[in-house]
């Protein structure tokens, strides 16, 4: 089936949550298979843009005492928000994945009796910190304390812990026991939890290649193959502008729908690592190439980003202080008034999520960031 690929923007912002809103955080984070949540007021913004009644305080809410989001290491072994009652499912399709300490510990019996004897003292405390491991008696070398997970990382990839709310500035985890003690612990084989992610990867930021779902993956091509095999009649091949790419059939008739005019679309301020920025891997859908690197930035950043008409237009930062909210913008060319409009009234509402006023809007005119994003 041939598409466009104003057909394709169309649907995946409305698959995203762009075009309608959905209901409650835990959708977002089922639809969306993870939000991503290297920086946690960044995992926030990604939500309001979804969920446009959150404000900060109910998202932390929803993190630390509800807790029906959980924090853990997902896809490309990046950090991601999960709705919680779906963390059998994902530690089952990370559990694939080859230990950390089985492809970089010069002694893997000393690793593997390292991280259970850790995982013992989480399960006996609830929580614990670096700062706890450091006082204990066990037998740890320094990479375990990695500010990149150390140990803790193989606790999380064994469904033992997730990670928890900050105290004095130091980063907690929680021992699953403790933190969800209610929750039913029946993970599936890894094989099919793959295939569930699979289709509905495709079912949010489809059409796409096998390579675009290897990459969202972060696993190899050969793997993601053998999941997306598994799909069978259940995913089929349409050309986008000519190119050939794969789409779920259950989704075909939204995705031939005609899109709305320009006018229609909405301008989004999108925050930085928001999922549909890391949804696929070509990113020509977005961007043009001359400002691909003004998002995608060296290790791994990616900016805030403004689109409209389902094209990336600006980028942007916020600082917060106790004073206020301060944004700045850097625009790829002048900003049509429609979309400065727009970007006042979301700033005005960003400010609002944060619970504090806005004090400025800066937009640069010579394409570099104004506002620098001091306190996250």
């Amino acid at each position: 089936m041939p598409l466009t690929l104003e057909q394709v923007r169309w649907f995946r912002l409305q698959r995203s949550g762009l075009i309608e809103p959905f209901e409650r955080a835990t959708e977002v984070a089922r639809a969306l298979v993870g939000v991503q949540a290297q920086i946690l007021p960044a995992a926030g913004l990604s939500l309001w843009n979804r969920l446009p009644a959150l404000s900060h305080d109910s998202y932390e809410r929803l993190l630390f005492e509800e807790r029906t989001l959980v924090k853990l290491w997902g896809q490309r072994g990046t950090l991601h928000l999960y709705a919680s009652d779906e963390w059998p499912l994902i530690h089952a399709a990370n559990a694939v994945r080859n230990r950390w300490w089985e492809r970089h510990a010069e002694d893997a019996a000393a690793y593997a009796k390292a991280a259970d004897a850790v995982g013992a003292l989480i399960e006996e405390r609830g929580t614990l910190g670096r700062s706890d491991l450091r006082e204990s008696e066990i037998a740890l070398e320094d990479h375990h304390f990695s500010a990149w997970g150390g140990i803790f990382a193989e606790l999380v990839r064994r469904g033992v812990a997730c990670h928890g709310p900050a105290e004095g500035g130091e980063g907690r985890f929680m021992a699953r026991s403790h933190w969800l003690p209610e929750l039913e612990w029946a993970p599936p084989d890894g094989d099919e939890a793959n295939v569930k992610l699979a289709r509905r990867f495709f079912a949010a930021y489809g059409p796409a290649t096998v390579q675009d779902f290897a990459y969202w993956r972060g696993w190899y091509v050969a793997a993601c193959k053998r999941w997306l095999a598994a799909l069978g009649d259940d995913l089929v091949e349409v050309t986008v502008d000519g190119a050939p790419m794969l789409a779920l059939r259950d989704d075909l008739d939204a995705l031939r729908r005609t899109p709305p005019p320009h006018d229609a679309w909405p301008v989004r301020m999108l925050y930085r690592f928001d999922p549909l920025l890391l949804a696929v891997k070509d990113k020509s859908w977005l961007v043009d190439d001359a400002h691909y690197k003004r998002i995608w930035r060296p290790a791994g950043h990616i900016e805030g980003t403004i689109i409209d008409h389902g094209r990336a237009v600006a980028t942007w930062r916020y600082q917060r202080k106790s004073s206020g909210l301060s944004i700045g913008v850097s625009p790829f060319a002048p900003l049509p008034t429609h979309v400065q409009r727009a970007v006042e009234g979301q700033a005005q509402a960003i400010a609002a999520f944060f619970g504090l006023p806005l004090q400025e809007i800066t937009v640069d005119s010579v394409g570099r960031h104004a506002v620098a994003s001091a306190v996250e």
